[in-house]
């Protein structure tokens, strides 16, 4: 009885760390219950706490790289336009999650803080863009130490290869976070635009500040 209760106790707070983590209001509750895909976005949810309940006592990088880019590789790659009728759109964590679906930087984006939540140090963890078959491109990388290789976690090719190996994509810049209130050419300057759209999704993020959730 008491190793069931501590069972209990134990889902319960990853269940409210997980919702916390999310930034899950009460209207976004109401939003979901009303939503006709109510019953895929909980199971998404759940699935999330399962996933990080298996990492919780694991003190393996590799092993959390691989579960969490496994994870959000199930969801489905589908364009701005599609998702959000907009041309550009960097979405959250929770609005990919509600989705079920985006583009490279929403993989990018809920892989990142995922891997935080799971104990992975942020300064092992960049994001770099690049151009792959002539597109502009997002992709998480990790690397353990300055003389490791620089491993890439991407939605396209699903497993996790050294960027040595990835002849396919061709490195511009790693992004970064950037002063918001500083004077910044967003018109022409596609590094300070990247940079600006990470840093607000990054402090929307690591805020926990409240926002609009976009379910269709």
């Amino acid at each position: 009885m008491k190793i069931l209760l501590i069972t209990l106790f134990t889902i319960n707070l990853l269940f409210s760390s997980t919702l916390k983590d999310l930034n899950i209001t009460d209207e976004d509750f109401l939003n979901i219950l009303h939503s006709p895909k109510k019953n895929i976005i909980l199971d998404r949810i759940n699935e999330l706490i399962l996933l990080k309940r298996s990492l919780q006592d694991i003190d393996d990088d590799i092993t959390k790289l691989n579960s969490v880019n496994d994870y959000f590789n199930e969801y489905k790659f589908e364009s701005d336009l599609k998702v959000y009728r907009k041309n550009d759109y960097w979405a959250t964590r929770k609005e990919f999650m509600f989705k079920g679906s985006g583009d490279c930087e929403d993989f990018v984006i809920a892989k990142y803080f995922t891997l935080l939540e799971t104990g992975i140090d942020e300064n092992k963890l960049s994001l770099l863009y690049n151009i792959r078959k002539n597109d502009y491109h997002l992709v998480l990388s990790y690397q353990e130490n300055q003389f490791s290789d620089l491993l890439i976690l991407d939605n396209i090719e699903r497993k996790i290869m050294p960027l040595t190996q990835r002849n396919d994509i061709l490195v511009l810049y790693t992004l970064k976070t950037i002063d918001l209130n500083a004077e910044i050419d967003l018109m022409s300057d596609l590094q300070n635009l990247s940079n600006y759209k990470w840093t607000k999704i990054y402090l929307k993020s690591k805020n926990r500040k409240k926002m609009q959730l976009l379910i269709n």
